[in-house]
C-alpha cells in the first residue's frame, strides 16, 4: 500500500501519517518510544503490598520509617496502610474519602462493607493532612457510607 495514495481505514496511526503528509512534516523517530512511565520498575516483589506503587514504594516506606503509625493497616483483614492515604493526598491529589477508597485503592469495589469501616480512618488522616475539621470528617464519612451502601450485594 502506497503511503501517499491509499491509507485504508483511518486508525489513529494512519490519521497521523496522513496529517504528516498533508502538512509536509518530516517523519521522525519517537523520542518516547523506549521511555519508561513514572513508577516503572523492572523487578519487584509481588508479596510486598506496596509493589503496586512501583518506584514510589520506596518513598512510602520512608514515610513509614519516619512514623511507624503510618505502617498500620487502615482496617483489619486488608493490607491497605495509613501511609497510602497520605501518599495519595500529597502526591496523587486525592481530595476526599470516596476518591481514595473508590478510585485510588478500589476498596469500594472489593468490599463495600469493609470500606465503610475504613472511611472514618481515611477521613481523619485526610483532614489532619489538609487542615480540615471534625465537620469535614463527619460529612465525608456520612457521604461515603451512603455511597458504599449502594454497592452491597
Amino acid at each position: 500500500m502506497n503511503r501517499e495514495t491509499n491509507i485504508g481505514k483511518l486508525t489513529p496511526v494512519k490519521l497521523w501519517d496522513k496529517a504528516l503528509i498533508m502538512g509536509g512534516l518530516p517523519e521522525k523517530k519517537s523520542v518516547t518510544e523506549n521511555m519508561p512511565i513514572h513508577g516503572c520498575v523492572k523487578h519487584f516483589d509481588s508479596s510486598d503490598h506496596l509493589h503496586y506503587y512501583g518506584s514510589d514504594a520506596v518513598n512510602i516506606k520512608k514515610m513509614i520509617n519516619k512514623n511507624k503509625h503510618l505502617g498500620e493497616r487502615i482496617v483489619n483483614d486488608y493490607s491497605y496502610l495509613k501511609a497510602e492515604i497520605l501518599w495519595a493526598v500529597r502526591n496523587e491529589m486525592a481530595r476526599n474519602v470516596e476518591d481514595f477508597l473508590a478510585r485510588r485503592i478500589r476498596f469500594l469495589l472489593l468490599d463495600a462493607r469493609a470500606s465503610i469501616q475504613a472511611a472514618p480512618v481515611v477521613a481523619k488522616l485526610m483532614a489532619e493532612e489538609s487542615g480540615y475539621g471534625k465537620e469535614w470528617v463527619r460529612y465525608q464519612t456520612d457521604q461515603y457510607t451512603e455511597l458504599a451502601k449502594e454497592y452491597f450485594l
